[in-house]
């Protein structure tokens, strides 16, 4: 083999990786901007068990799971919706119920305990954050938000600067780069090896 060949495929490859690291890199950077919002639930809703979001605005009828997640959360725990919407709480287990904290509109919840295929339903007619949780078991967590109109407090979901690769959940891609590299050095050892044992060829850059 001719040391320029040599080279130029071991370039090659290494000119790959590096690209495709620079790709990934490039990609995930993307994601990463436009942000978005989300309500604000003052820390009511943190460490509840279920911690899952919708975004239901649109939608004139919402279902939400009650004893979902292994029987002890509401699904979706947090919810933002348009005034006007409907929601139905719907029993996925027995032994809760659903009362409402102080909130901005006339709304109340459903205060005996019911059993797994239980429904009631509540149109939220005025805008702001609703909070409610199960009496038996709001000490283990169960515990939901619910976010009626625009007019509400949010949060920032993202565009806060720039994350590293697996701060965007992109694990295994951060990886090419020290593969890249670790595929030149290999690259010149080989080289140096080929080129110290046999000498370079004697017909190299005769196009031979």
């Amino acid at each position: 083999m001719k040391r320029r060949d040599f080279m130029r495929q071991a370039g090659g490859a290494t000119a790959a990786i590096g690209a495709g690291a620079t790709a990934t890199a490039g990609t995930a950077a993307a994601q990463e901007g436009g942000g978005g919002q989300r309500p604000d639930f003052g820390g009511y809703t943190d460490g509840a068990k279920g911690g899952t979001y919708q975004d239901a605005r649109g939608s004139s009828e919402v279902t939400v799971e009650v004893g979902g997640g292994g029987g002890l959360a509401f699904l979706p725990t947090e919810l933002w919706i348009d005034t006007g919407t409907t929601v139905t709480f719907e029993w996925v287990s027995g032994g809760h119920n659903v009362l409402f904290d102080d909130n901005p509109g006339d709304v109340s919840g459903h205060e005996p305990l019911e059993d797994e295929g239980f429904t009631f339903e509540v149109t939220f007619e005025s805008g702001g954050i609703y909070t409610y949780y199960c009496d038996p078991h709001r000490s283990l967590g169960m515990l939901g938000g619910i976010a009626v109109g625009e007019d509400v407090p949010t949060v920032s979901t993202g565009g806060g600067g720039r994350k590293e690769l697996h701060d965007l959940g992109v694990a295994i891609q951060a990886h090419w780069v020290g593969a890249a590299t670790i595929l030149g050095i290999i690259m010149s050892v080989i080289f140096t090896f080929y080129l110290v044992k046999y000498g370079e060829s004697a017909h190299t850059g005769t196009g031979r």
